[in-house]
């Protein structure tokens, strides 16, 4: 093979390191690369990883599970998210301050409302297809003499404006605790949405026949109409322990909410109206009618109530209505016996109010009607388990298609 000089082009022999002809050197040279130091590669190589780092974390940001958190509103995206007790869907409630009585009872509703953050209409049907599931806990109750429970959240009938409910139960011991829903989102992410519950104690003032004169219509109703010049506190629990007698006239309660309490003497007798039973006082809490029986003779109406009322362990016999409420009135009632009266209870209402929808335990029977509901306040579903229909002409006149829940009751 023929070797060419790079530089004259004359011929070279093999193996030739210079050109013989123009005498320069036929051999490439390489350029000598400046060394580095070994300290600077390791902070290059620091560098290289924490720009991997900042790149990971960027990520990690952008695509990792979130945790939301909030008292009474949580704002999650496009979804306002908030409870209240009350039916108004655009103010969050985080703190509840109720008032009870120290042996009462009581169940409220922790309301969900979903808001779009950017008209304001209902978004609850597109957030809650993206939550694989929702539970609700109380917190911070472990010394509580009567500790509050709540309900697992789900859709309720007498409540159709809201997608989700919660129902509290509690007494007027029950601590302070601290109620958390909690949303597990299908992307991974977890709202933790609280309220705070109170319970303030109500002042209860008890009316003993002892103490009192309330063996006649005459001198109850004056006791009744002395009460509120005597309690003023609005809120403050009215309980009127009445005697083993029989009341030959009715009684109206019409200026604020009082609950009779009926007894019985050693041979059983109990405490019995033979007049009508008015329950009128405007805008009032519930008044209780417990123990007591009302017996007419063919014509009236027994126990009647333009203000929400409930009749326990009652007994209604031979009114033409036993029990009526109307007007915008809620009435319930449990463990009674309506027995030979042309309408045992009666509904009549158009108001918006419902407090309970529980009428277990009564027996209707010879009635012309048991039950005759004409006008219901809501959609919420009667129910009246453990009831017994016996040998009335017609036991349900159900002219308004209220939702009712029959499945427990016997029709004999």
């Amino acid at each position: 093979m023929e070797y060419k000089c790079p530089h004259c082009g004359a011929d070279l022999p093999e193996n030739a390191v210079f050109c013989p002809h123009c005498a320069k050197d036929i051999h490439a040279r390489k350029a000598v690369k400046k060394p580095v130091p070994l300290l600077k590669k390791l902070l290059l190589a620091l560098l290289a990883l924490a720009v991997l780092a900042a790149v990971g974390f960027g990520l990690w940001a952008v695509f990792a599970p979130r945790t939301y958190d909030g008292y009474g509103e949580v704002r999650y995206g496009d979804y306002q998210l908030l409870l209240t007790q009350s039916v108004d869907r655009y103010t969050p409630v985080p703190e509840l301050t109720i008032p009870g009585e120290p042996e009462g009872q009581y169940r409220v509703p922790s309301r969900l409302f979903v808001n779009d953050t950017h008209n304001g209409v209902d978004a609850s049907e597109a957030f809650l297809a993206e939550v694989v599931e929702v539970t609700a806990a109380f917190t911070g109750q472990e010394d509580s003499p009567s500790p509050f429970v709540c309900s697992q959240p789900a859709y309720n009938e007498g409540a159709p404006e809201c997608p989700l409910i919660s129902l509290i139960d509690f007494t007027g011991q029950s601590a302070p605790a601290e109620l958390v829903w909690t949303f597990h989102m299908k992307n991974g992410d977890t709202i933790s949405l609280r309220q705070i519950y109170e319970v303030v104690p109500i002042p209860v003032y008890d009316y003993y026949p002892e103490d009192y004169p309330m063996d006649t219509a005459e001198e109850l109703q004056a006791l009744i109409d002395a009460i509120p010049d005597q309690v003023t506190d609005p809120v403050a629990v009215i309980n009127l322990h009445l005697p083993p007698v029989t009341y030959a006239d009715g009684i109206t309660i019409q200026s604020r909410s009082m609950n009779l309490y009926g007894s019985a003497d050693e041979a059983g007798r109990r405490t019995t109206f033979t007049g009508p039973v008015q329950v009128v006082a405007p805008n009032s809490e519930i008044a209780y009618l417990q123990d007591i029986d009302f017996v007419g003779c063919g014509s009236g109406t027994g126990l009647s109530g333009s203000a929400p009322f409930r009749a326990t362990n009652c007994t209604f016999t031979g009114w033409d209505t036993g029990v009526l409420a109307y007007s915008t009135s809620w009435a319930n009632v449990i463990g009674c016996t309506f027995r030979n009266n042309g309408i045992g209870f009666q509904f009549d209402s158009t108001g918006e109010y419902a407090n309970h929808s529980m009428y277990n335990d009564n027996l209707f029977e010879g009635n012309d009607v048991a039950v005759q509901l004409d006008n219901v306040p809501t959609d919420v579903v009667l129910n009246f388990q453990g009831s017994v229909f016996r040998a009335n002409a017609q036991s349900i006149l159900n002219s308004c298609d209220q939702p009712l829940d029959l499945s427990q009751v016997t029709f004999e």
